[in-house]
């Protein structure tokens, strides 16, 4: 009876030893995956990373050009709003001189030479 006992105890501990060794080879290889994807996805967030420093870079090159040309045309506007003041101020004194004065309406009622009016198309 001892005997198949211990042919029991030896062949149990066997089977263990054996379970354990393939449990212990089954995690290692999990681990070494797990270590490979994680590899992965930190090259991939390195590169998302550098992808969105240099967008980054490109959006705030794109706003100060943005805010250079809103700028430019917020010139652009004023200096056309003075041309356009100094144009309507011209044409109120001209049209109180035909008012007021004989010989500027004269002058104003005459044709204009044809040489002269091609300069001013």
């Amino acid at each position: 009876m001892g005997s198949i006992f211990s042919w029991l105890f030896d062949n149990i501990s066997n089977a263990l030893i054996a379970a354990l060794l393939i449990a212990c080879l089954a995690l290692a290889s999990l681990y070494k995956c797990a270590h490979d994807e994680r590899d992965v996805a930190l090259q991939n967030a390195a590169i998302a990373i550098e992808a969105n420093k240099t967008n980054k870079e490109t959006i705030d090159a794109l706003e100060a050009e943005v805010i250079k040309r809103d700028e430019l045309a917020a010139a652009w506007q004023e200096e056309l709003a003075k041309e356009r003041r100094a144009r309507d101020d011209a044409r109120r004194e001209l049209n109180e001189l035909l008012e007021q004065n004989e010989s500027v309406r004269d002058w104003g009622s005459e044709r204009v030479p044809d040489d002269v009016w091609s300069l001013l198309k």
